[in-house]
């Protein structure tokens, strides 16, 4: 198909292409709208309590504790899941909001947490409201931290305690989020306006066609013959059926 080509069926399927063209033109300038976003993350590790002269930690493993921690920290949410535990909260599609996740090494019928950590992850517009929300996600796993060992009666002697890495998170800008926006709406248009007219186009060929067809025309019906070797009408029938009298001798 040439360009002269395209230009006619444009051409015939004009509404159709003029749809095409706000539709697209509607979703770019959509897409142009997207907001710049901004994420930032923070590792909140629970390290269990030391004793002087002693290198390991009293207590034996506190990962279970984190997950508990995680668990009310998150009780009241319903984030998507994440496919990875290193994917990002940009790349679960939260673009404005909070989620805090002990990370899951383990496979689809398994989980695997290898490490008494809680990922906060947060996203907004704007850079200080993403710092902030971290801040307030890692006061409240201290705050959740302190009731669980408080309602335990465990001493302050032995009690965990949280540690967030880095302590002051950066917010970073989330690269690709508004170009591929954009750029799928651009390519979405064109191929629209490509595909849906000349789709258009071969359907109201396709009906003319049928419109036309000699099966879809009513045929009429064929006068009824007396010529020789036709079959009879009803009148001719009923006059041959008819006995004939003899003629009357003449005096």
């Amino acid at each position: 198909m040439t360009i002269w080509d395209l230009l006619a069926l444009w051409r015939r399927q004009w509404v159709v292409t003029l749809l095409c063209v706000a539709m697209g033109a509607f979703g770019v300038a959509q897409a142009r709208n997207v907001q710049t976003v901004y994420w930032g993350s923070t590792s909140v590790v629970i390290v269990a309590p030391y004793l002087k002269g002693y290198l390991t930690p009293l207590g034996g493993d506190v990962i279970p504790l984190a997950g508990v921690v995680e668990k009310l920290l998150n009780n009241d949410r319903n984030a998507p899941p994440a496919v990875s535990p290193d994917a990002s909260i940009i790349d679960r599609g939260i673009y404005d909001g909070v989620v805090a996740d002990v990370p899951d090494y383990g496979g689809q019928w398994a989980k695997n947490y290898t490490n008494p950590m809680i990922v906060v992850q947060a996203s907004a517009s704007d850079p200080d409201t993403v710092t902030q929300r971290i801040a307030e996600e890692t006061a409240r796993i201290d705050e959740i931290l302190a009731t669980l060992q408080a309602d335990a009666g465990v001493s302050l002697r032995a009690e965990a305690t949280s540690l967030a890495l880095p302590p002051t998170p950066v917010a970073v800008q989330a690269s690709g989020v508004a170009s591929r926006a954009f750029l799928a709406a651009v390519v979405l248009s064109i191929l629209g306006i490509l595909i849906v007219p000349f789709g258009a186009d071969r359907l109201a060929v396709a009906y003319r066609k049928a419109r036309r067809s000699p099966a879809a025309r009513p045929q009429a019906q064929a006068p009824a013959s007396n010529s020789a070797g036709d079959l009879p009408s009803p009148k001719n029938a009923a006059m041959a059926s008819t006995p004939r009298r003899a003629a009357a001798p003449s005096p």
